[in-house]
């Protein structure tokens, strides 16, 4: 799509004076903290009523099955459809899933059952809502300026990392209604800062029928391609131990007696790793695309087998996930380059939630894994057989030829 003046006439402006980017960049962030808040909330939640770390792992797994089975139709409605009143349909329909989680526990109806339906109606709209929110970035930056959007997006992102976590636990510790309510608010705002997304101007896109390449288009884009299957898979890998880790350091916080205001500044250090990641989102990008993969998952494997399986306290739990989040931003500018920047507008609807939904493989497994481990076999058994995950994603990398040959493709004009 292109960037569009009020008079209706294309223009460049620094991404400073760029008024669209900069409400869509609250917005997100508001989006993005909601997001932090619940990874600590609802596993909380969800421990309290059941006390089964297992049930977190289901909560996650639902979510999971959710974002898998409604990511083909999303893509498609994203290239059929008007992509901003899809936006801020979705963000509002996040913030009245929490809503009424919330009123249910003023109302004390709050159950494990609630809290899964919960589960798949947020995990429904997530390939929505993601992918939207990534073409909606798209609708307001020029070609030229995409890499710094996204790299000023990572920095929001890992910021209001930093801040949900700790929010998290504070409100959580102070009320688990406010919590809820906090959740709610960050999707409202996200829902009323989209409405900066200008109005659809690539409707040519949704001619009558379906768009060329069919409804499994961004799928076939995928696996037909053998670097961008290899570059999958390794990251999927990534996503499932990355998952894993993060409900067994809060149940390791727990465990040595923690409470849910140390949860949060575990997750706000860990957050803190990815803010200064931004800041070598280009010093990395010197090193090939496949070597970087392979560099990012022995780093993660290496780090975690050394340092997060002696018992500590919340602060060094943080800062070890910090460590390993520090590569993930220029991981995540990556993906951009190498697989959505590759496909044209009438298709990149398709393929970035099909890329969302294999890599939501891992987040869905990783916690449902990890919970089945830390009730069945302990914490330290826990974190080596995923550091494992982690130097098996750098193995991999390191025997496909295609990854290790890969190079950058020439920048966007």
């Amino acid at each position: 799509m292109d960037v569009w003046a009020e008079d209706g006439t294309k223009s460049e402006l620094p991404l400073r004076r760029n008024w669209r980017f900069q409400a869509l960049w609250i917005g997100g962030a508001g989006a993005v903290m909601s997001f932090n808040i619940t990874s600590v909330v609802v596993p909380l939640l969800v421990l309290a009523i059941t006390g089964s770390p297992v049930a977190a792992g289901l909560y996650a797994l639902a979510e999971g099955i959710a974002a898998f089975a409604s990511s083909v139709p999303a893509g498609l409605m994203l290239d059929r459809f008007n992509r901003r009143t899809l936006l801020i349909s979705a963000e509002f329909a996040r913030a009245g899933v929490f809503a009424l989680v919330t009123v249910l526990l003023v109302i004390d109806g709050l159950n494990f059952p609630v809290l899964l339906i919960a589960a798949v109606v947020t995990g429904a709209l997530q390939p929505l809502a993601g992918g939207a929110r990534m073409l909606a970035t798209r609708s307001v930056v020029s070609p030229s300026q995409l890499t710094a959007a996204l790299t000023q997006e990572e920095v929001r992102t890992h910021a209001a990392a930093i801040a949900g976590p700790a929010i998290a636990g504070l409100v959580y510790a102070t009320s688990r209604l406010l919590a809820t309510s906090c959740i709610t608010i960050g999707y409202l705002l996200s829902a009323l800062c989209a409405c900066a997304m200008p109005r659809d101007r690539g409707m040519a896109r949704s001619a009558p029928g379906m768009p060329r390449g069919g409804l499994l288009s961004g799928f076939t884009f995928l696996l037909r391609t053998p670097l961008l299957r290899a570059a999958i898979i390794a990251i999927g890998l990534l996503n499932l131990a990355g998952a894993a880790l993060e409900l067994i350091v809060i149940v390791l916080i727990q465990s040595s007696g923690g409470s849910a205001a140390d949860v949060g500044f575990a997750f706000a250090l860990a957050a803190a790793g990815g803010l200064l990641g931004t800041t070598l989102v280009g010093t990395l990008h010197r090193l090939r695309p496949g070597w970087l993969l392979i560099a990012l998952s022995t780093w993660a494997g290496v780090i975690t087998t050394g340092l997060l399986i002696p018992p500590a306290g919340p602060w060094w739990y943080g800062i070890v996930l910090g460590l390993i989040a520090v590569p993930i931003p220029a991981a995540v500018v990556l993906i951009d380059i190498l697989i959505f920047r590759q496909v044209e507008d009438a298709h990149r609807g398709r393929t970035i939630t099909a890329t969302i939904t294999i890599l939501t493989v891992g987040p869905s497994l990783g916690p449902l894994l990890a919970g089945i481990l830390l009730q069945y076999v302990g914490s330290a058994e826990s974190v080596a057989a995923f550091s494992l995950i982690f130097l098996a994603s750098a193995a991999y990398a390191l025997s496909n030829t295609a990854l290790r040959q890969a190079r950058w493709p020439e920048p966007a004009q």
